[in-house]
């Protein structure tokens, strides 16, 4: 991966400029597959609904905000619920999430784009 330096990045009022540390947009349908990402080595198929989010190079803890979208090739309205319990915890080194519908089933989706910011 090579360094690319950005002249003329500023920001204003002290909060600082956050770029993402991680994402990626996969196809979570039939066989997962990874479209483009940035610091993603794979993306793990749990079953329905359940994948891990694998990162090339671990960040410094798991304390990071993940932006979850999730798009379905069928007509029902949706959603993506990060993290839950029964899916296990993030890590330094991996996101799990389960993505439920708008009707509480949990459903595999034709587009899913995930970055992770720390």
């Amino acid at each position: 991966m090579s360094t690319i330096k950005v002249d003329n990045l500023q920001t204003t009022g002290g909060a600082g400029l956050y770029p993402a540390k991680a994402w990626v947009n996969f196809n979570g349908e039939g066989t997962v597959a990874i479209r483009e990402d940035g610091n993603v080595s794979s993306i793990t198929d749990g079953g329905t609904g359940l994948y891990t989010v694998n990162f090339t190079s671990a960040l410094s803890d798991a304390n990071y905000a993940s932006v979850n979208t999730a798009g379905f090739s069928n007509s029902g309205a949706n959603f993506t619920m990060p993290i839950t319990p029964s899916n296990g915890s993030p890590t330094a080194s991996a996101l799990p999430f389960r993505n439920y519908g708008s009707n509480g089933v949990t459903y595999d989706a034709s587009h899913f784009h995930v970055a992770i910011f720390r």
